[in-house]
């Protein structure tokens, strides 16, 4: 009855903690990725890789990230965290969301889980039957009770399963500038100037500290900086926000909706930044043919 306690006290702990999150509400924690790495060991089916990925939130404080291999180090996400249990439910970059809660195989496993529940539920109601006297039964439910309560203190408490996303034993140092790039020649064209480079030209004509009217909602979750352009010729070429010691800028595609929105000669240019970032140089073009301009 110990064992049959066990397992049906895993399967009620977890179903039951993923039913209380999906209904406890969220809050969404601004961070920028500090690590990440991972380690291949040889499995009884292959190769297996473990991911490890922590971030720097805005309250600097470390935060692991169930991710995989998703996002780059130096990179801004907002990390959304069950209100509660504090645990780590998905993650949000420029170009990837990664759902915790609701991965296919976790999704899975609880509805079997649930399932497996209640099945095992009705053998426990059924095995007091046979039980040659009352007597029998009262001695089997504290053994049944003890190992419901054992698995049920292994899933939610903190020392167990149930930590919070939050790494209480991680340092908070972030200096990402050896994952980025200084500025090397001087720039080609200072504030309020116009990068010249063959047929392109490129000029800020404004910055705004925020998204523009238009933009997708996930967006009002970042920090975002906003540049107003005026440019000829510059088609394809690449936009990047240089990179300082709190991470690195990403640029955001089509960002802007009318009447805003980049037309190839004015318009609206949005880069996700991480927070605590402070605007150096916008970088035109490609690595080693790049113009900098001073923001």
């Amino acid at each position: 009855m110990v064992v049959l306690g066990v397992v049906l006290g895993f399967l009620a702990a977890f179903v039951g903690r993923w039913a209380a999150e999906e209904l406890g509400g969220t809050h969404a924690v601004r961070a920028v990725v500090s690590e990440s790495g991972s380690t291949i060991t040889e499995a009884e089916h292959g190769p297996r890789t473990t991911y490890e990925v922590r971030a720097i939130t805005e309250g600097r404080r470390v935060i692991e990230l169930p991710v995989g291999g998703e996002f780059r180090r130096g990179e801004p996400v907002v990390a959304r965290l069950s209100s509660l249990t504090g645990r780590v439910l998905s993650v949000r970059g420029v170009t990837a969301e990664v759902d915790v809660q609701h991965a296919w195989e976790k999704t899975v496993a609880m509805s079997l889980g649930g399932l497996l529940l209640v099945f095992g539920v009705v053998v426990v109601w059924r095995l007091r039957r046979p039980m040659s006297s009352r007597l029998g039964m009262f001695r089997a439910i504290p053994s049944f009770l003890a190992g419901v309560a054992l698995a049920a203190f292994v899933v939610l408490t903190p020392i167990g399963f149930g930590k919070t996303g939050y790494d209480p034993t991680g340092r908070p140092d972030l200096e990402m500038w050896k994952y980025g790039r200084e500025a090397g020649d001087p720039p080609a064209a200072g504030r309020g100037e116009t990068v010249v480079a063959g047929e392109l030209t490129l000029r800020v004509t404004g910055i705004l500290p925020h998204p523009p009217e238009g933009a997708p909602a996930w967006l009002s979750d970042f920090r975002v900086l906003t540049l107003r352009i005026e440019a000829t010729g510059l088609g394809d070429t690449p936009l990047k926000l240089s990179a300082d010691a709190h991470g690195e800028p990403r640029h955001v595609e089509g960002c802007a909706g009318a009447p805003g929105a980049f037309d190839g000669r004015t318009g609206l240019v949005c880069f996700v930044v991480p927070p605590d970032y402070r605007p150096g140089y916008l970088l035109v073009g490609e690595r080693d043919r790049e113009a900098w301009l001073t923001l």
